[in-house]
């Protein structure tokens, strides 16, 4: 054995070389930390299922876990795989019509006309509505070129931006198969080269897949229902209602205006095309109960609910979950940081904060000053 008194710096060396080793990884695998981090959100919060699978096909763990990531993969992903698709290809055929619009005027007096009909029933002051025909009319061929330049560029950024999320999504499906399969152990490993006694270690682990759970499953929960709900409301008037019950589904991840901003175009649409009491009646059901029923009563009696199981599991209760500021504001950080993924980054890291502060006072309780 040797001597640690012989190499006096021997610790210190150790720790820079632990220090050096964290942040290379860190540094290296920065760009999948978000796709990581999301399959270790769907990971944590659905554990439970994939052990009773487990529990069904005993003495093996490639099948429950490849069941589950099938699973997820068809529940989560592929939604959100068909709207990005879907989406470019009606933002292609949006542009190209728009081009084809603004090609077919054969004189600026007929564009004149055309826009000065869509403007009166856009709710424009008139003296705006004027100056806009007035400028337009000035510069008509410019503006034909801009508008086809710019839609080029929206479509280049929709096709570019979904490319890469479509690629996260796979690293997320991939990744989830490995964490079903060696969570345990990743966590046992996690557990013995923490400092920390494994009880304190029970309790952050434990924190983490409570909040998971709740977030994850409130979310999923939140986004299933307005997406069944406008679904059979768009289906009975004739729409594309599969589109549109995606569309809502995965703006319903959107803090504040939520499905706001798919079934209130929507309306507007059918108020455009002369469809006056569909309209209204779709604009009720998406303010009344995809926003106020769904998203401000049955979410939070949901995410309560799922606290309370969590607390009766001897995890604690959730007290991030009763902070309205602090969840908003970390809600926002976390989308500002990390685009929409954050809305599930956002509160877990801000959580997971918190857990750490109330470990450092169960641990030092007895020296802290609370005079």
């Amino acid at each position: 054995m040797i001597n640690d008194t012989e190499h006096p710096y021997q610790e210190g060396f150790l720790l820079t070389l632990l220090l050096l080793a964290i942040v290379g990884m860190g540094w290296l695998f920065a760009p999948f930390l978000p796709g990581l981090f999301l399959a270790a959100l769907l990971a944590s919060s659905t554990y439970p299922l994939y052990l009773r699978v487990q529990t069904r096909l005993p003495n093996e763990s490639v099948r429950p876990a490849l069941i589950m990531t099938v699973l997820m993969f068809f529940l989560v992903v592929s939604p959100i795989l068909y709207l990005l698709v879907a989406t470019t290809i009606k933002a292609g055929t949006l542009a190209r019509e728009i081009q084809a619009w603004f090609a077919g005027f054969a004189t600026p007096d007929a564009l004149m006309v055309e826009l000065r009909l869509i403007l009166s029933a856009l709710p424009i002051p008139e003296t705006l509505q004027e100056a806009l025909i007035d400028w337009v009319g000035e510069n008509h061929a410019q503006v034909g070129q801009s508008v086809g330049m710019g839609l080029l560029f929206i479509f280049k950024g929709i096709t570019n931006n979904g490319v890469a999320f479509v690629t996260s999504l796979l690293l997320v499906v991939f990744a989830l198969f490995f964490f079903y399969r060696d969570g345990p152990v990743l966590a046992r490993h996690v557990k013995i080269l923490s400092p920390l006694n494994n009880h304190y270690d029970d309790i952050l682990f434990g924190r983490f897949a409570a909040l998971a759970t709740v977030l994850t499953i409130s979310t999923l929960g939140v986004a299933l229902l307005q997406g069944l709900s406008f679904s059979l409301v768009t289906a009975f008037m004739g729409l594309p209602w599969f589109y549109l019950g995606v569309a809502i589904a995965a703006a319903s991840f959107i803090p504040v205006v939520g499905g706001l901003v798919v079934w209130g175009p929507t309306a507007y649409v059918l108020y455009w095309h002369g469809h006056h009491g569909q309209a209204l009646f779709l604009a009720l059901w998406g303010a009344l109960v995809t926003g106020f029923l769904i998203d401000n009563v049955t979410r939070p009696l949901l995410m309560r609910w799922l606290a309370s199981q969590h607390a009766q599991d001897g995890v604690g209760e959730l007290k991030v979950l009763n902070y309205t500021l602090f969840t908003v504001l970390s809600t926002f950080g976390g989308l500002i940081q990390f685009g929409i993924l954050g809305l599930f980054f956002g509160p877990i890291i801000a959580a997971m904060a918190i857990s750490v502060f109330e470990v450092y006072e169960l641990i030092f309780g007895e020296v802290l000053d609370r005079s």
